[in-house]
């Protein structure tokens, strides 16, 4: 599958079946996984499905540049990819992260979106994705104040040992992989970016892209939104997006899953566990539009 030129960088996407476009999300911290693959041959049976490799990620290009969120640098070189490909109106679905990114994508650029799913929309202000946002973004920032580039860089290539220590190597793992996407940063620029990043996904309104109630109204197209039922991926915060989007449909997770499960000390019968019950839903979902 080919690496086609997106506005300043190379995008990396994959595209399966034949149809009306559905365009899958994961989110921006990552590129295409096995859930993606999952989706797509699932619903490329009667749809061409594109999966893709976000900025920063797999491999698509590197780039590091003032922009609100990731969110919002993942959704500019997504329409910029689309536009590459000729896609003018498409549907989309996304898991978690992507989800939100699925609903600012629709903020931002509406007349491309016929509908939206999210699966699994998320609560930043739980102490586990506290926790991711710190990693990524804040821990980074708090060294990039004072130091030079180079001490940053040895400092996400060996972070001190939490949890989620391995988020924290995305930035070594992307300078490392293309340096001249840093010419025009120092430490200073890149502590402002990433605790500007921190904040966006920080904002207890992060589940709705940060969005209020008379922004989501606007937003008119058919939804199906299914949670995770677990403590950051609530059936709360899902419930509340139905309330709000005028055109939505909600379809409630079958039980709670505590953090053994997510993590996997306690495995799921199926190997995509929830998220085979949300394909099936979405595949339901976009035949009956």
């Amino acid at each position: 599958m080919p690496l086609v030129k997106s506005d300043d960088i190379n995008i990396y996407y994959e595209a399966y079946g034949k149809g009306e476009t559905i365009v899958y999300l994961q989110s921006p911290f990552g590129g295409i996984n096995p859930g993606a693959i999952f989706f797509a041959g699932r619903l490329s049976l009667r749809h061409r499905v594109i999966i893709w490799d976000s900025p920063n990620c797999g491999n698509s290009g590197i780039c590091i540049k003032d922009a609100p969120s990731e969110w919002h640098l993942s959704c500019y070189y997504l329409k910029a990819l689309l536009d590459t490909l000729g896609e003018t109106s498409v549907h989309i679905a996304g898991c978690s992260g992507g989800g939100e990114m699925g609903l600012l994508f629709t903020h931002l650029y509406g007349d491309m979106v016929k509908s939206l799913a999210m699966y699994r929309p998320t609560d930043t202000t739980s102490s586990v994705e506290k926790e991711v946002s710190r990693a990524r973004y804040r821990t980074i920032a708090e060294v990039a104040e004072s130091a030079s580039m180079e001490d940053v860089v040895r400092f996400s290539q060996n972070p001190p040992s939490t949890r989620f220590s391995g988020i924290t190597k995305w930035f070594f793992n992307i300078y490392n992989k293309d340096r001249k996407a840093f010419d025009d940063l120092d430490g200073k620029k890149i502590s402002v970016l990433l605790n500007k990043w921190a904040d966006y996904m920080e904002n207890p309104m992060f589940y709705r892209a940060n969005m209020n109630n008379d922004e989501l109204a606007k937003i008119e197209i058919p939804v199906l939104v299914a949670p995770c039922a677990d403590e950051f991926h609530t059936e709360e915060i899902a419930m509340d997006l139905c309330r709000n989007l005028p055109n939505a449909k909600y379809i409630p997770s079958p039980s709670l899953r505590k953090e053994n499960e997510i993590y996997g000390a306690i495995l799921e019968e199926h190997p995509f566990g929830g998220f085979a019950k949300f394909v099936d839903d979405y595949n339901d979902f976009i035949i009956s539009l």
